[in-house]
Formats: structure tokens, C-alpha cells, sequence
């Protein structure tokens, strides 16, 4: 059998129903069981995770692999953005979402999955990345130079995001002026001091 062959075996209904969201949906667990019932005598499937940090941001791949009996394995993989923090999830279930969201990909584009609908998952919208970590960073700079190297570490991509773009350009600006207050207090303390030695004069 080759993997057209397989291919065009595997065919995986959205059967389950998120009633909130409004839409039908499919997932890994489903669509592994499926390539299994079909596989050939002496095929198997193999899928796992790997992760890693793109601009600051974790992401889980996903690798889906098919080995025919001859030897010949295909591949795909998946990929999920990681976010730190979730409303409602402990990490080890970001974990476990994040790699059930890739290894739901990496299967379907080994399959070729496609039921000519938009997948609802690929259009959320009410997902938004959680920059608290880089917002507490900045925040938490106490002299110019720390607020430099801080900015620094963060990467072009972030560099770009205005929330980010704005914490960074507010905290210049309070040690900007903590610095001027800092310098007018020494400048008013030296004047002292000399008049002091200039006998009150």
C-alpha cells in the first residue's frame, strides 16, 4: 500500500460538537484511531512532540510518521503556540492542549484531511497572547541600562507589539525622570555644600 492508498482509506468526521463555539470538530485521538483501523499488515504510526522558543514565544511540534512494511515512512508535522498561562489551566494542561492541537495537524496534513469547510480551530479569534511575563520584565527595570539589555532580549517580533512598544517607552520615561529628580536633588545638595563652605555665602 502506498500513502495515497492510505490517504484516500482515512476519512475522519468532525463528530464532536463544541456547543459553545457552534461548530463541529475533529480530534488527534480520532483521527490516530482511524489511520490505525486502515493501516496495512506490517505498518505502523509514530507521533510525537518536540518543543522550542521562537521570539520569545514557546511553540509544540509535532511529528506524524508512517513506516510501510517496504520501509518507505512519510512525515508531517503540526505546530501550537505554548502560552504560559491559560484562564482555568494548570500547565500541565497548557501542555496537553498544546500538543493534542499539533499532533491533531501533524495528522491530518499526513492524511491529507480536508472536508472542504474552514476548521473552526484555524479561525479563532478570541485567542490572545499573554505578554504579562515580558510586561513584568520591563516593568521591573530600575536604571536605563538594565531597561536597554531587558528590551534587548525580547527580539524584533517583539519589539513590534504596541502593548510591549508602550510599556518599554513608559518605563524610559519614569526612569528618565527619576534620573533628572535624582540630578537636580545632587545639584541642590552641591550648592549647599558649597555655601556651607563659602561660609553661608
Amino acid at each position: 500500500m502506498s500513502l495515497h492508498d492510505l490517504q484516500t482509506r482515512v476519512h475522519v468526521a468532525k463528530d464532536k460538537r463544541n456547543e459553545f463555539g457552534g461548530y463541529n470538530y475533529r480530534t488527534a485521538e480520532g483521527i490516530l484511531a482511524a489511520i490505525k483501523a486502515a493501516l496495512p499488515d506490517g505498518a505502523f504510526i509514530v507521533v510525537s512532540d518536540t518543543m522550542q522558543e521562537v521570539a520569545g514565544q514557546i511553540f509544540v511540534t509535532a511529528t506524524a510518521s508512517v513506516t510501510f512494511a517496504d520501509g518507505v515512512t512519510h512525515s508531517a508535522q503540526g505546530h501550537a503556540m505554548h502560552p504560559l498561562t491559560k484562564k482555568g489551566m494548570d500547565p500541565s494542561q497548557i501542555t496537553g492542549a498544546a500538543s493534542s492541537y499539533a499532533r491533531k495537524y501533524a495528522l491530518a496534513g499526513l492524511m491529507a484531511l480536508d472536508d472542504g469547510s474552514v476548521d473552526p480551530d484555524a479561525r479563532k479569534e478570541d485567542y490572545q497572547p499573554d505578554y504579562t511575563e515580558h510586561l513584568t520584565r520591563l516593568a521591573n527595570c530600575d536604571t536605563l541600562a538594565e531597561l536597554k539589555h531587558v528590551w534587548g532580549k525580547l527580539g524584533k517580533e517583539l519589539h513590534r507589539v504596541p502593548e510591549i512598544l508602550v510599556a518599554k517607552d513608559k518605563r524610559k520615561a519614569e526612569l528618565e525622570a527619576d534620573a533628572e529628580h535624582d540630578k537636580a536633588v545632587k545639584d541642590a545638595d552641591l550648592e549647599s555644600d558649597t555655601n556651607f563652605l563659602n561660609g553661608g555665602k
